[in-house]
C-alpha cells in the first residue's frame, strides 16, 4: 500500500471515529429519549463502529488524499506549508462528513423508529423529515471536528508513516510559497 494511501486510511479512521463520538454525544444530549431505547454505551459503540467502517470503505473508494494534494497544488501550495495543510484537509473533511453523517443519521433514525410503538410513530414527522433534520443537526459539528482533526493530525500521521516531501506528481512549484 502506498504511504500516501495509508495516511489517507489512517486519517479517515481517526476522523470517522471522532464523528461517531460527536454523533453519539449529539444524539444523547439532544434526544434524552434515545437513552430509553438503548444504553449510552450501545449508542456510542454503534456510532463509532459504523463511522469507522464507513470511513475505511470511503478511504478505499475515494482518494481524498490525492484530491486534496491536487487542490493544494493548483492553489500553489507545497507541503509542508500551512496553506498546503489547510487545503489538503478539505476533501477528507467535507467528503467524510457528508457521507458518514448522512448514513449515520439514516441508520440512527431508522433504528429508533423501528423500536417505537405505532401510536408514538403516528405523532412523529415522516421518516425523511426526521432523517434530514437529524442529518442537519450533525452536519456542522461533525464538519468542524473533522476539519480541525485533519488539519492538526494529518502532518503528524504523514511523518509517522514516513511520507516525505510532496506527494507523487505534486512536485515543488517555482515561485513563492505560503
Amino acid at each position: 500500500m502506498q504511504k500516501e494511501r495509508l495516511v489517507g486510511l489512517i486519517m479517515s479512521i481517526i476522523v470517522s471515529a471522532s464523528m461517531g463520538v460527536v454523533s453519539a454525544v449529539l444524539v444523547t444530549t439532544t434526544n434524552p429519549d434515545s437513552l430509553k431505547a438503548h444504553s449510552a454505551g450501545l449508542i456510542y459503540a454503534s456510532n463509532i463502529i459504523l463511522s469507522v467502517i464507513l470511513g475505511a470503505i470511503i478511504a478505499f473508494i475515494i482518494p481524498f488524499g490525492k484530491i486534496g494534494a491536487s487542490m493544494a497544488r493548483k492553489a500553489g501550495a507545497v507541503p509542508p506549508s500551512m496553506k498546503f495543510i489547510l487545503i489538503n484537509a478539505l476533501p477528507i473533511s467535507i467528503g467524510n462528513t457528508f457521507i458518514i453523517s448522512f448514513i449515520l443519521s439514516f441508520v440512527g433514525v431508522l433504528t429508533a423508529r423501528m423500536k417505537l410503538p405505532a401510536e408514538t410513530l403516528s405523532h412523529l414527522p415522516p421518516f425523511p423529515v426526521m432523517w434530514l433534520g437529524n442529518w442537519g443537526k450533525l452536519l456542522i459539528p461533525t464538519l468542524l471536528i473533522s476539519y480541525a482533526l485533519s488539519v492538526l493530525l494529518a502532518p503528524i500521521v504523514a511523518r509517522i508513516v514516513g511520507v516525505k516531501g510532496p506527494p507523487k506528481g505534486a512536485g515543488p512549484r517555482p515561485g513563492p510559497q505560503a
